[in-house]
């Protein structure tokens, strides 16, 4: 089994060669020292089905025994997910078998198998990157906006309930960031990952270095399955912190999954943002949240569930709270792009998607169902298209890709639809990068299982959001 053991070198000089204006992640170097590079390097291309079939299938083929199931899962705590503290191997270790037992092709299997297998012997200095530097969630950011974002950007913004500190030092800034030279655009994370994680492997690599966008990490802390209230905090903070030292440039916010929600109710209850934003692009959004959500906490006793989690339920009071009075209609220009065949959020097929946003502000949105455009034969379409496989969809990227280019949404009419639905997956990535894309489900997995405090109810609405009218 892989270690993580010798990225040290690497990861020492990347601090170090940081500037002052750049972020400084304050991880103790001692967690990097445990990510090994994969000296077998893997950058195939994706060109045809049977490809990526074979990555996907890699996944089931690794373990022979509960037992190994039950190591790896137990690495995977101690090594990736934060302390769960000393309780937490033997109750996963019992969930674990237990699951397994129950089905031997189940996500926790398949997420042991990938750290299991190095990621297939891929480029895993790439995805360690992705994992330990972009996801740092304590970073020092010196460099002051140039208006003031904090206690707050407008009179009308709802009131920070977490201080100027802890919400700037979740946002990791690449040390290449060009500070507005290049239109900074802000990768906001799903449930039970971290942004770099999340995109490192797909929209991360595939933007950084471009002229049309510049990566900025926004690491939710307990990897996004805390209050969602909390996490629209971090949202907002970050989307007029990052315009502040960008000379007042616009960003725009790259979401996946329920980092469309925090962008969502941070739009909604901090004005301020909204003339701040260029684009928001959402990948497999749940604006309506999913029916699947109590099932997504796997391993505990009913209803007990991760707060971010039960706010996903369907119609659960932060959901009901956000779409009404117009929260269910864009604020800004707005591209959506989801799956019928999406496993985590249902329903997620038209005219009821939950990933479907209004337009009653006429700011320009677009909701695209990938079969509806691709049909389910074309690649663009096929099964393989779930909550995590829309990140890499061909059709998915270019519409984000022209929305940043031209502003406004990202239009059907203005890319090579027929080419890109015949794509197996986005020109660029590689099948390490599909295996680290979907890495994120199992590992998400295992998170959901050792987050701590456990809620049996979903947090209270603020008080801030109770009883606002439309606007």
């Amino acid at each position: 089994m892989p270690t993580l053991s010798t990225y040290a070198f690497a990861a020492a000089s990347f601090l170090a060669a940081a500037s002052v204006a750049s972020p400084t992640p304050a991880k103790d170097p001692s967690i990097i020292t445990k990510v090994a590079v994969r000296t077998a390097a893997s950058t195939t291309a994706i060109s045809k089905s049977n490809q990526l079939a074979a990555a996907l299938s890699s996944f089931s083929a690794g373990l022979n025994s509960i037992s190994a199931a039950v190591t790896v899962g137990q690495a995977i705590l101690t090594q990736i997910v934060p302390a769960p503290g000393p309780t937490a191997i033997p109750q996963l270790q019992a969930e674990l078998q237990n699951i397994t037992t129950a089905n031997d092709g189940d996500i926790f299997r398949s997420g042991a198998e990938i750290v299991l297998n190095g990621l297939a012997g891929g480029n895993y200095a790439q995805i360690a990157n992705a994992y330990l530097i972009d996801s740092t969630t304590v970073n020092i950011n010196l460099v002051q906006p140039t208006t003031s974002v904090y206690p707050n950007a407008s009179s009308q913004d709802a009131p920070y309930s977490l201080s100027e500190a802890a919400l700037r030092q979740a946002i990791y800034i690449p040390p290449g960031f060009t500070y507005g030279r290049i239109p900074p655009v802000i990768f906001l994370e799903g449930t039970a990952a971290f942004a770099g994680q999340n995109f490192g492997p797909n929209y991360g690599k595939l933007l950084t270095g471009s002229t049309f966008a510049d990566p900025v990490y926004l690491n939710v802390p307990m990897r996004n399955l805390l209050d969602k209230q909390l996490a629209a905090e971090y949202t907002a903070y970050a989307v007029n912190y990052i315009s502040g030292i960008s000379g007042g440039n616009n960003v725009s916010t790259i979401s996946w999954s329920a980092g469309s929600l925090d962008g969502q109710w941070a739009l909604k209850y901090w004005p301020s943002t909204r003339a701040k934003m260029s684009n928001k692009i959402c990948i497999s959004p749940d604006y309506h949240g999913t029916i699947e959500a109590q099932s997504a906490c796997p391993g505990v006793t009913t209803p007990e569930c991760t707060p971010a989690i039960a706010q996903q339920n369907y119609n659960s009071s932060f959901i009901q709270t956000l779409r009404n009075n117009g929260g269910d209609s864009a604020y800004v220009p707005t591209t959506n792009v989801y799956s019928i065949f999406d496993q985590i959020v249902e329903p997620q097929e038209d005219p009821n998607a939950s990933g479907f946003l209004n337009d009653a502000r006429m700011v320009g949105v677009t909701n695209v169902e990938l079969q509806s455009v691709c049909t389910a034969v074309l690649p663009g379409g096929e099964i393989y298209n779930t909550h995590e496989g829309v990140l890499y969809n061909a059709l998915g990227y270019a519409l984000a890709v022209d929305a940043l280019t031209n502003g406004g949404p990202g239009q059907l009419s203005r890319v090579d639809v027929k080419g890109l639905c015949a794509q197996v997956a986005t020109a660029g990535l590689s099948l390490t990068d599909i295996e680290a894309t979907e890495a994120l489900i199992p590992i998400a997995a295992l998170a959901i299982l050792a987050y701590e405090p456990k809620v049996a109810v979903e947090p209270p609405i603020m008080a801030y959001a109770q009883d606002v009218p439309a606007s």
